[in-house]
C-alpha cells in the first residue's frame, strides 16, 4: 500500500471518528436542556426571578393568570411559538408576548396577542434563552417557567396555559 493511501484512508477514519463525537456532544447537550426544561417546569421559579412592577401592572389580569412568552424576532424557535400562540389566542386567552424590539417587529401577529416591549422586563428574563414561556399571576407572581428546546416542547408548554381549540369546538 503506498503511503499517500494510506494517509487518506487515515483521514477519512479520523473524519469519520470526529462526526460520531459531535453527534455524542450534541446529543448529550439536547437531553441536558431537556432535562433542564423539565425540572424547570416542575421546581418553583428561583427567588431571584422578580418581574418590575411596571410591567405587571400592564399585563395583570385581575384574579387571573398571564401566559407571557418571551421572544426575540431573530430567534427561529421564537417565531414559531409566537405562531402557535397566536393559534391558541381567543378573547378569553389574551396572551402577552414580551419583547425589547419595537411591536412593529411582531405585527404580523393577531390583536389577540397583546406585543409588550418593556426593556426592563426583558433585562430580568435576558438570563434565560429564549424563548421562555412563563405564567404571570395578578400579582406578578411566576407559576411556571418553561425553556423549550423544539416545537413539540412548546406546544405542551403552551397547553398547559392555553384552553385547546378541539376542547372548544367539542363542547
Amino acid at each position: 500500500m503506498s503511503p499517500t493511501l494510506a494517509l487518506v484512508i487515515l483521514s477519512w477514519i479520523a473524519i469519520v471518528i470526529l462526526y460520531l463525537a459531535l453527534a455524542a456532544v450534541l446529543r448529550e447537550v439536547r437531553m441536558l436542556r431537556r432535562r433542564l426544561d423539565e425540572r424547570a417546569a416542575t421546581a418553583a421559579p428561583p427567588a431571584e426571578l422578580v418581574l418590575p412592577a411596571s410591567f405587571v401592572e400592564r399585563v395583570a389580569a385581575p384574579g387571573r393568570e398571564r401566559t407571557v412568552l418571551v421572544a426575540d424576532a431573530t430567534c427561529p424557535l421564537c417565531r414559531h411559538a409566537a405562531a402557535v400562540l397566536a393559534e391558541r389566542a381567543t378573547p378569553e386567552f389574551r396572551p402577552v408576548l414580551l419583547t425589547y424590539e419595537p411591536p412593529d417587529t411582531w405585527s404580523s401577529l393577531p390583536g389577540a396577542v397583546e406585543v409588550v416591549q418593556d426593556r426592563d422586563a426583558w433585562s430580568s428574563l435576558a438570563h434565560l434563552s429564549p424563548p421562555v414561556i412563563l405564567t404571570v399571576g395578578a400579582d406578578g407572581s411566576v407559576g411556571s417557567l418553561h425553556l423549550p428546546s423544539n416545537e413539540r416542547d412548546i406546544a405542551a408548554a403552551l397547553a398547559v396555559g392555553a384552553p385547546s381549540p378541539e376542547l372548544e369546538r367539542s363542547s
